[in-house]
């Protein structure tokens, strides 16, 4: 990576990476369209080795329809440390009635209280993930 990574943080492993994943609910979602990188915060569930979010008509699923690479990061900071996990993937729109029902019975659910009626799945081609330890800081 760069600098002396065994003072920066060590790497989690992608079991590690997969029970964070499973026990959040909130991420933040990378799409880039004709060069422009976007984010939008989402919920998701991870099941089964991919994530599922919903969403609705609007720029996010347009863009996730003209390039369907997408990333997703997740964070947990504490007082001493730090993870962060951040899966590479491929996005697509949900269409047969049997995903979409097994999709409906996944613990996401919009935290506003607009209709979201579109699922998405990502299946990921990479899961990587490191832990940062802070440093005490001088007073």
């Amino acid at each position: 990576m760069g600098f002396d990574d065994e003072r920066q943080g060590s790497t989690l492993s992608e079991d590690e990476c997969w029970r964070l994943l499973e026990a959040k609910d909130l991420g933040r979602l990378a799409v880039s369209v004709q060069d422009q990188p976007d984010i939008f915060p989402v919920n998701y569930a991870a099941e089964g080795g991919r994530l599922y979010l919903r969403t609705a008509q609007g720029s996010k699923l347009l863009e996730l329809t003209i390039n369907s690479h997408v990333a997703l990061e997740i964070d947990e900071i504490g007082t001493d440390s730090a993870v962060s996990v951040v899966v590479k993937g491929t996005a697509r729109r949900l269409e047969k009635e049997a995903e979409i029902v097994a999709a409906e019975q996944l613990p996401v659910r919009p935290r506003v209280g607009t209709d979201k009626p579109v699922f998405v799945e990502i299946t990921p081609t990479d899961v990587a993930g490191r832990r940062f330890t802070f440093v005490p800081q001088p007073h």
